[in-house]
């Protein structure tokens, strides 16, 4: 068996072979495999360029930090959403461990797998050219390429709530048994990866109970099931108020900032930067474009097939917002809003396919894909388009000579807090401890003027200043051999060009 293994015409057989798989394949099946190798590469390959943000770090400090036990006690009392992708995250990373490659790769992974998802509803619904629309889309997305490298739960939820979609797509159509469970399943997952899956699920049980109300039986009992689970957990977490902060930036801002987010990543209010609406008005407009020639040139078989995914869309984005006006539940935030994206981005494909406006659906489609895949290359490699580098500012300022105090934005406490592994505790201007420190050092975005001296007190002289990428660095060390007291109440007040500042000690008891 070994000698024929080996014989002389083994090598050209074996690539006969390959060859006749390859012909026996479709163009279509070539064309997804590309778009899911190039997700795949925008996904993996600046995987670890970026250190973590903020909530990465309570999944990765908090949450995961020691057995399952422990991560599932923690997302009770310190998550405001369901269990699944912790318990995933903590399996996966017992293989990977918790650094940036080894915990994102979960979400890079779901992210890559919607690609072809995309493709299977864009065909389900309008056939082929609208499913490699999709798939292209997807692909190339800046939204959920962000989300693709954050060790959270969104890009789970993306591909869980896209197989659902597809699975109702399919009952819908054939109303088969096993598509009603797959739809259940896929469902039931989805919620207990995020609760805002509760919005596309809805839409989707609406519209099954109204044309498949017989064949949908089973997977309406198994979301109650999942549902039922997980209510307990939601009340007990809705309790604690963890989310309450989203209501504290006005509505208006958050729908203007989820229109922009969903075609240009999380760039701007998020990662502590000024919005940039200009960067979201091309692709916005071709989104709209894409969809004004569904309306317009599409047939009736095409809005038809639209409708599904639209639904779907506009019921994840309005419910909430309805929550928001009426209910006074004000969660509205762009990452709590991603359901919605790939049921829009179907949609969009499906006007764009039309064959009626080929020409023109052409145009817009390469004009959208080349900005969007562009975009994503940018903000893989441009710092400022990047979350803040807080690993290469613990490594820059290092171990503390002395009691130090750091002040910078608060949400970039708890990553530098991670990356500089000294003990440092987040002390708060309510305390009335007098803290005494030899140090104090201050983190802006950006250059940013030096802080009044009536913040910092007499005895601290500057020392250093340097930009570590798109940060900057301003130290004051005390001009004696003694510590001084820390003005806790006042140096947050320095204008660091971030919303909000916050003090971080560290080096207590260090001669």
């Amino acid at each position: 068996m070994e000698a024929a293994t080996l014989r002389p015409g083994a090598p050209a057989a074996a690539l006969r072979r390959l060859r006749e798989v390859a012909a026996a394949r479709s163009r279509a099946f070539w064309v997804v495999a590309g778009l899911t190798a190039l997700a795949a590469a925008l996904r993996f390959a600046t995987l670890g360029a970026q250190s973590y943000h903020h909530d990465e770090i309570v999944t990765a400090s908090r949450v995961l930090r020691s057995g399952l036990g422990h991560a599932m006690d923690a997302v009770g009392f310190s998550e405001s959403a369901p269990p699944l992708y912790y318990a995933l995250a903590w399996l996966w990373t017992q293989v990977t461990g918790t650094g940036e490659v080894g915990l994102r790769s979960l979400s890079a992974l779901a992210g890559t797998a919607t690609v072809p998802v995309a493709y299977l509803l864009g065909a389900e619904l309008r056939g082929r050219r609208a499913g490699l629309l999709a798939a292209a889309l997807v692909a190339v997305n800046p939204m959920l390429l962000w989300y693709a490298q954050e060790a959270r739960a969104y890009a789970l939820v993306v591909l869980l709530g896209a197989v659902s979609l597809l699975y109702c797509a399919r009952l819908l159509r054939g109303g088969r048994r096993a598509d009603a469970v797959g739809w259940g399943v896929a469902s039931g997952l989805a919620l207990a990866t995020h609760y805002f899956a509760l919005f596309p699920v809805a839409a989707e049980a609406c519209a099954l109970l109204w044309r498949r109300r017989r064949e949908s039986r089973v997977g309406m009992a198994i979301v109650a099931a999942f549902g039922l689970a997980l209510a307990p957990l939601a009340l007990r977490q809705m309790s604690y108020g963890h989310a309450e902060w989203i209501s504290n930036t006005g509505l208006g801002h958050r729908v203007w900032e989820t229109a922009a987010t969903f075609v240009t990543g999380e760039t701007a209010d998020i990662i502590g930067r000024p919005g940039r609406p200009l960067l979201a008005v091309v692709p916005l407009a071709l989104l709209l474009t894409g969809l004004a020639l569904l309306a317009l040139r599409g047939a009736a078989a095409e809005r038809r097939a639209a409708t599904l995914p639209l639904a779907v869309a506009a019921a994840t984005l309005a419910l909430p917002l309805a929550l928001a006006l009426v209910g006074g539940k004000d969660y509205v935030l762009a990452r709590n809003l991603i359901p919605a994206l790939v049921p829009l981005l179907v949609a969009v494909a499906i006007g764009l396919a039309a064959p009626a406006a080929r020409r023109v659906g052409s145009v817009l489609t390469g004009a959208l894909l080349a900005y969007s895949l562009a975009f994503c290359v940018a903000a893989s490699f441009v710092p400022s388009l990047q979350r803040p580098d807080w690993d290469a500012v613990a490594e820059r300022i290092g171990e503390p000579r002395g009691p130090r105090a750091t002040v910078t934005w608060t949400l970039g406490l708890a990553p530098l807090r991670y990356y500089l592994s000294t003990g440092a505790i987040q002390v708060r201007a309510v305390e009335r401890y007098a803290w005494l420190v030899r140090e104090v050092q201050f983190i802006s975005m950006g250059p940013a003027p030096p802080p009044p001296r009536r913040l910092l007190g007499p005895g601290f002289r500057e020392v250093a200043r340097e930009a570590v990428g798109p940060l900057h660095v301003r130290r004051y060390r005390t001009t004696g051999p003694g510590l001084r007291r820390l003005r806790l109440r006042r140096v947050p007040r320095a204008d660091l060009n971030w919303r909000t500042n916050a003090t971080l000690l560290d080096g207590i008891g260090v001669p």
